[in-house]
């Protein structure tokens, strides 16, 4: 779900985030979202709905360190409660099924529904991230347990270049084309309205695609992050199960790989998170500039320049949670 937008409470701002959606926004502010979508006869729907958020009933989920994976779980079942949504509202009138309308709602609205639709992308992101740069690494002769840096450094550039070809592939399909556009709009209505301006198109426009604390961002500290973690599980593996060298090699990528996924993955997503709230506190100063601007570059490729009739739409979402 790298198309979120990751966004923090200011002084003289509320909580406010976003992402894109089929043919729409969706914004959050606080315990509350929206969603505008552009129907296909030329209207604009939007949704508010309340958030019912455990942050409020567990305190402790808003620590540092523990709030980056609460963030994370939240953004995705929130990004995909949006996308269903959207694609039910964005699809042309004779090609819905009166006699299904309800049955994809009350899909919608069931929790284990959500959970089947996140699991093909959990898994392909599983596959493509994880399981192939590990494989890849070993099979061009770096062997982990000897080298368990190295390894993990040729790994996170695989990774990386991995996630880049994806991104630039899926970016070929006219609809992900769009959903883009609507990415670069969401961003462009968010600017408009940190600065204070009217959130009309005529100011929106004047504002760049391109925003620091964009998921995008969020998912390169994630692929930087997971250099220097990876290999400090490893090495504890291997510290407090003397034997785990010798083990078939099957077993060992097994084991190694399932770590970092129950184990690895909650820690790199909280520590990504602090640096993402790090480098907006501190944007101003030269070296996290340096920081932000891969995120920023990668920005390029998942966000385009939005048309007047998008911004109109990116700014409903914002207006509706105002």
């Amino acid at each position: 779900m790298f198309k979120n937008l990751i966004f923090f409470a200011r002084e003289d701002h509320p909580h406010i985030g976003g992402q894109a959606v089929i043919e729409g926004v969706m914004i959050r502010n606080k315990d509350i979202y929206s969603i505008a979508v552009r129907k296909p006869d030329g209207n604009i729907q939007v949704v508010k709905k309340d958030i019912n958020s455990p942050v409020k009933r567990y305190k402790i989920l808003k620590a540092p360190f523990v709030r980056g994976i609460t963030v994370l779980i939240e953004n995705l079942v929130l990004g995909i409660k949006s996308l269903l949504y959207s694609a039910q509202i964005a699809m042309p009138e004779d090609e819905k099924k009166d006699s299904k309308k309800k049955d994809n709602k009350d899909k919608q609205n069931s929790d284990i529904f959500i959970f089947l639709s996140m699991l093909p992308a959990i898994l392909l992101g599983i596959v493509l991230f994880i399981v192939i740069p590990n494989l890849a690494t070993h099979y061009i002769g770096i062997v982990e347990k000897n080298s368990p840096f190295l390894f993990h450094i040729i790994a996170g550039f695989m990774r990386l270049a991995l996630f880049i070809l994806y991104i630039l592939g899926i970016s070929l399909i006219k609809d992900i084309r769009r959903t883009f556009q609507y990415h670069g709009a969401e961003h462009k209505s968010i600017y408009c309205y940190e600065a204070g301006k009217p959130l009309v198109v005529e100011e929106a426009r004047k504002y760049k695609t391109l925003h620091p604390r964009c998921g995008t961002s969020f998912l390169f500290f994630v692929f930087v992050v997971a250099i220097i973690v990876f290999p400090v599980i490893t090495l504890l593996i291997e510290k407090f199960y003397p034997g785990f060298g010798e083990l078939n090699l099957a077993i060992r990528k097994s084991i190694l790989i399932v770590s970092h996924i129950l184990v690895a993955l909650p820690i790199i997503s909280s520590l990504s998170y602090e640096l993402l709230k790090l480098t907006d506190k501190m944007k101003s100063m030269i070296f996290m500039k340096i920081l932000i601007s891969p995120g920023l570059f990668l920005q390029k490729i998942t966000t385009s320049e939005p048309d007047d009739s998008q911004l109109e739409v990116a700014l409903e979402a914002v207006k509706a949670v105002l």
